[in-house]
């Protein structure tokens, strides 16, 4: 089956999705808004060899208005690719370069922000509900966005819905945390807390109030450090931030981090916290339930159902106050035990290749197309990015 997902190739998960589906024997290219050298290395820092074709429209200018000077572009490639499938992710500006080919049947995979707040402009709304009402196939992580995802189709545009998640690989998530955790001698009380953020630093994950609760950690004499793993537009503000409250040698912001080094800081980690306003399901936290780290995740509907609130982990109002001692109360959890119940929950709900597989046969249903899932070995110029 040749597929072909518009989405932006920067994102590791991404990659790991279409690499899934390369692996098990599809024709798969990527059109991207940037992005297209974007790779990934292995544990000994090797990249790791493309089995899928990238296409390039460059990274849009002004914006999102600039996804609109990228319409013909994506048109004409996908056009020209005459896949069996198209495949968008996020249902605004992938969903409207997917929107726009016109070639269907097309599949669309929202993630959280794209149907719980963009819809809250009124021209965003109506572009998400076009995008949506020209699916074949939706497919969303959590209940909340299955009804999100209704309320835009509205009941004259019955769609096919599936709550799904495509997860993480807890088979090797679960050997990287115990490689690191086997290297770690310094018990937990001889060293400061390890609080670990892996989320992108824009105003939507409050890392403000993070900082903000870190401060009050360092007020009350805590001794901690925390690990800042991303980047994005507020990064010079929360860098700011911490300076203000002088606790900047109390954190690290790294920047974007590579997938292994940012894993093992993770399975490193005591405590994970993401206090995001809004979010569908991260994968960021899959992968930290699965490293072993116990999270103080924001008490939001796409948390409560990962998290036994108390048990194996801490969900949290988004105060400074509130955050710092659900971090505190989160340290005070069994580790083992949290680390193995967390665990199990994903490996149960969100094992990547478990996951990916039940949507491979949805989408082949959509597509109508019969193959032959045998790996692929490579072609000629596969491993080459198109430039726009």
């Amino acid at each position: 089956m040749r597929i072909v997902y518009v989405a932006r190739h920067h994102s590791v998960h991404t990659r790991r999705w279409v690499s899934f589906f390369a692996a098990r024997g599809h024709e798969v290219h990527v059109v991207t808004p940037g992005g297209a050298d974007a790779h990934d290395v292995d544990e000994q820092g090797l990249v790791i060899a493309r089995t899928y074709r990238v296409h390039d429209l460059g990274e849009p200018r002004f914006g999102k208005l600039g996804y609109l000077f990228k319409l013909r572009r994506a048109r004409k490639i996908i056009r020209e690719l005459d896949p069996d499938v198209v495949h968008a992710h996020y249902a605004t500006s992938c969903g409207l370069l997917a929107l726009a080919a016109g070639v269907r049947p097309l599949v669309t995979t929202a993630h959280g922000d794209d149907l719980l707040i963009s819809p809250r402009n009124p021209l965003m709304r109506r572009l998400v509900q076009r995008v949506l009402r020209a699916s074949a196939l939706i497919t969303v992580p959590s209940e909340q966005m299955r009804e999100a995802a209704r309320r835009l189709l509205g009941a004259d545009h019955p769609v096919h819905i599936e709550v799904f998640q495509y997860g993480v690989e807890v088979a090797r998530l679960a050997r990287v945390a115990e490689s690191v955790r086997e290297a770690d001698m310094m018990p937990r009380d001889q060293r400061p807390l390890r609080i670990v953020s892996t989320r992108a630093m824009l105003g939507l994950y409050r890392l403000d109030a993070l900082i903000d609760a870190l401060a009050v950690l360092a007020a009350r004499d805590i001794e901690f450090h925390c690990d800042f793993l991303g980047d994005g537009p507020d990064r010079a503000a929360l860098e700011a931030r911490a300076r203000e409250h002088r606790i900047d040698g109390y954190v690290t912001f790294h920047g974007h981090t590579p997938a292994p080094r940012m894993e093992r800081l993770v399975a490193a980690a005591d405590l994970y916290v993401s206090v995001s306003e809004s979010d569908g399901v991260s994968l960021s936290l899959l992968e930290a339930l699965v490293l072993g780290a116990i999270p103080v995740l924001s008490d939001i509907p796409a948390n409560r159902s990962w998290v036994n609130d108390g048990q194996t982990g801490v969900l949290v109002a988004i105060d400074a106050a509130e955050i710092a001692d659900g971090m505190l109360r989160a340290y005070l959890l069994d580790p083992d035990v949290a680390a193995r119940d967390n665990r199990s929950v994903v490996a149960e709900h969100a094992d990547r290749d478990t996951n990916l597989a039940a949507c491979e046969l949805l989408i082949d249903d959509i597509a109508g197309v019969s193959w032959n899932p045998d790996p692929i070995t490579g072609s000629k110029g596969q491993n080459e990015a198109d430039a726009a």
